[in-house]
């Protein structure tokens, strides 16, 4: 089932694809989004490992939409982005268990 933030991220015509691109060694590592400035657009290409749980997904999808909006408005700065040498940027997800504080 396709989340509202993956839906809205397919309206604007970033839809995620599924695909297996990590290393074996890097379970962790759930998710990837490329961006370039294309004149006044940002192009952008999400990608998640298949493995995913729906909750993930989700998550996840709610989390991209939430930066390539935030690129789109302010460009890379203070977000973490990482230049590419194709003159993109990208971001990776990894997937945390954090202990609880209790």
């Amino acid at each position: 089932m396709t989340s509202e933030a993956e839906q809205e991220l397919i309206d604007r015509g970033w839809p995620i694809d599924a695909v297996d691109f990590g290393r074996h060694d890097e379970p962790d590592v759930g998710g990837c989004v490329v961006v370039r400035h294309a004149g006044e657009q940002v192009e952008a290409q999400i990608v998640v490992r298949p493995t995913l749980t729906d909750d993930e997904r989700a998550s996840f999808a709610t989390w991209a939409l939430q930066m390539l909006t935030h690129f789109a408005e302010h460009g890379p700065e203070f977000d973490g982005w990482q230049k590419r040498s194709d003159e993109g940027w990208q971001l990776w997800v990894r997937k945390h268990q954090f202990p609880s504080l209790d």
